[in-house]
């Protein structure tokens, strides 16, 4: 059946590309146009006339989710990315486990911080903390939940929203990382060792939920991650996390 599904929607992208049909922008475009629409591959068309194949997740938290693979991350520019990402309040996590299953979650940002949207960029982290690993190269996907200015300032809480759950912590010093990022590491470069183990990124895999249908997406989707939230929360990486082997982020 897999290999079925795979060879259906391989066609589908031949055809698509082929009468020029690719034209919507977002997975969301795709099921706003046909609620029908089931999750799975897709090509979509971006601002630099780009055509792009993403994963689009049609059913968790109300689907319209757009993921990203590596190697089309590298084909696209910050103008394309910005204009996928239009949903500035969730985000969708999905984490790929040595056992096969992907479970998910959706990602906001801790109630008092509601007003300040969610951060993605691509290669940017302009006015946030600097990630870890940069030394594995361009491109990256740069999540964020609070400017630097502000978890800079120690403020009462530092965090997120995992699922509903209220992921917080109160930081001890000054440091501004709160982010979660994505590295595809073409140049193939060693990880950093840096390691702080805490409850912030614990909570995150602890809070997963696995999708009803047990559908997963393509395993190319996934990239190595890390998750940084400074000032006594924590520093993981799914290199070090038991049973993960790579994470992926959905937007719409």
């Amino acid at each position: 059946m897999a290999l079925l599904f795979a060879q259906f929607w391989n066609f589908a992208l031949i055809v698509c590309i082929a009468v020029g049909t690719c034209k919507s922008e977002t997975c969301k475009d795709l099921l706003s146009s046909d609620a029908k629409k089931p999750s799975g591959v897709y090509v979509i068309s971006v601002p630099s006339k780009a055509t792009i194949e993403v994963y689009c997740e049609m059913g968790l938290n109300g689907g319209g989710y757009t993921f990203i693979s590596p190697d089309s991350l590298s084909s696209i520019t910050a103008q394309d990315l910005a204009s996928m990402f239009k949903d500035r309040n969730s985000l969708l996590i999905r984490v790929r486990k040595t056992d096969g299953s992907q479970p998910y979650a959706v990602l906001q940002q801790l109630s008092e911080y509601a007003h300040i949207p969610l951060r993605l960029a691509l290669s940017d982290h302009s006015g946030y903390a600097t990630p870890v690993n940069l030394q594995l190269g361009l491109p990256y996907l740069y999540v964020s939940f609070l400017p630097a200015s502000i978890a800079s300032a120690m403020p009462a809480t530092n965090g997120f929203n995992v699922n509903g759950y209220r992921n917080a912590f109160k930081p001890c010093d000054r440091n501004p990382s709160s982010q979660i990022t994505l590295f595809p590491n073409f140049r193939e470069v060693e990880f950093s060792r840096y390691h702080a183990k805490g409850a912030t990124c614990d909570n995150l895999i602890s809070r997963l939920a696995q999708n009803p249908s047990g559908r997963v997406m393509p395993q190319e989707y996934f990239m190595f991650a890390e998750m940084h939230f400074g000032g006594c929360g924590c520093y993981d990486d799914t290199k070090r996390l038991p049973a993960v082997t790579g994470y992926s982020i959905g937007f719409r």
